[in-house]
């Protein structure tokens, strides 16, 4: 199954666990392929770079080049596409929707209220993490 996760749930999976870090799990075993374009893997890393960030990586005894290691393993990548969705309060997540269309996904996973509201996007449901393993884990 391969779906496109966006920042938040990295962010949280990586930093926190959680449901989250489940979803990552899923992918370190073999259980989804997470794919994510050139753009994606910026923003994760713009993220990790964060002030507010910066106490939680102390905490975890990571840098950032660590947690992208383990991004890059967790990830099958894709080309980066531009594309513009008129509907979008914030223009920066039509990189998650390009993506998904570029690889077809079967599945948007976010925490992201803006990209929640579509519901879906060119059939491609849009959800939240723990939606997507009560409905294709039945976590």
């Amino acid at each position: 199954m391969k779906v496109v996760v966006d920042v938040n749930v990295w962010i949280s999976g990586l930093l926190w666990g959680g449901v989250p870090g489940k979803i990552l799990k899923l992918a370190k075993n073999q259980r989804i392929t997470i794919v994510a374009s050139q753009k994606i893997l910026a923003d994760i890393e713009d993220t990790l770079e964060r002030p507010k960030l910066q106490s939680r990586k102390q905490y975890c005894g990571y840098k950032t080049a660590y947690l992208m290691t383990i991004v890059q393993e967790l990830i099958q990548p894709c080309v980066d596409r531009l594309l513009e969705v008129p509907q979008l309060r914030d223009a920066d997540d039509a990189v998650i929707l390009a993506s998904a269309i570029v690889i077809q996904a079967e599945v948007i996973i976010t925490g992201d209220l803006d990209l929640l509201t579509l519901h879906d996007f060119e059939n491609i449901p849009i959800i939240t993490p723990q939606e997507f393993l009560s409905r294709y884990f039945n976590e």
